[in-house]
């Protein structure tokens, strides 16, 4: 239990200064519409993978690796899905229907990473 909480911590403030590293990054990018893809998930989750490549080793942060993978497609699938889904069927129905895309992307994806 006391390892997972360090764990845990260390992961929070390499993501944070990961996020403060990518942010600075941002800064002197343009667009500045492009500034939030740096500044978020891939920081965070780099932060994350070099504390468990730390803690825990190689073989689970290709886990964690191909974890995130699988998010982003189905996240990217939600996302596409999302729109036509809002305009077709309104707020409810629509992210409703959305979320179910991103649920059957997912669930696919993990079957085919981890069959």
């Amino acid at each position: 239990m006391g390892l997972e909480v360090v764990q845990v911590l260390l992961k929070a403030a390499a993501g944070g200064l990961f996020v403060l590293l990518f942010a600075a990054l941002a800064e002197m990018i343009a667009p500045k519409r492009l500034a939030g893809v740096f500044s978020a998930a891939p920081s965070v989750a780099l932060g994350g993978m070099l504390v468990t490549a730390w803690l825990s080793g190689v073989s689970d942060v290709r886990q964690a690796a191909l974890g995130m993978t699988v998010g982003a497609v189905a996240f990217v699938a939600y996302c596409l899905a999302g729109v036509p889904l809002l305009k077709r069927w309104g707020v409810w129905k629509g992210s409703s229907a959305a979320l179910g895309v991103w649920l059957a992307v997912a669930v696919a994806g993990y079957l085919v990473v981890w069959p």
